[in-house]
């Protein structure tokens, strides 16, 4: 008997049709949603960014999550993290930023750093903390006037 993957969410680094329809789940919380524009959601980063997926196999593996991670500015940046509102509350959040998380530990091209950034939404703010994030209160800044703070974990590395 061929062993059957029962993860009812599988994550995993999207293929290029997935990025697709990651991009139209940001699109639809960030622009749609939230009410950020349009002209900032996609941007330089995209091309270069490692995107993770999180789908729904009883959707057809329908893209239901996303996140990418990039280097910028000498530093490893977590960002557009985003679950559909319809999917929110079953853990599915916490679940993507610890598989970015082993991702990363184990990925020869993140391998030199020992920290990862985020910028979170303030009202987002006790999510990342959970996940194990701390936020510097001097670094606030804001995006079409909602606020943001800067946070911050200390990576663990992989023994794999």
């Amino acid at each position: 008997m061929i062993p059957v993957d029962t993860d009812p969410y599988p994550i995993h680094e999207a293929n290029e049709q997935e990025l697709k329809e990651a991009i139209s789940v940001r699109i639809r919380v960030f622009v749609d949603i939230q009410k950020f524009m349009l002209e900032n959601e996609i941007d330089e980063y995209d091309k270069a960014a490692l995107h993770l997926v999180v789908v729904d196999a009883s959707q057809d593996n329908k893209v239901i999550g996303t996140l990418r991670v990039h280097e910028s500015e000498g530093s490893l940046k977590i960002g557009r993290v985003v679950i559909l509102p319809e999917h929110q509350g079953k853990g599915l959040g916490k679940k993507l930023m610890m598989t970015v998380e082993q991702h990363i530990a184990r990925s020869p091209k993140f391998g030199q750093y020992t920290h990862v950034k985020l910028g979170s939404q303030c009202d987002k703010r006790v999510f990342y903390e959970k996940c194990g994030y701390v936020a510097n209160e001097d670094e606030v800044y804001y995006e079409k006037e909602v606020p943001h703070i800067w946070m911050y974990k200390r990576l663990i590395p992989s023994n794999s």
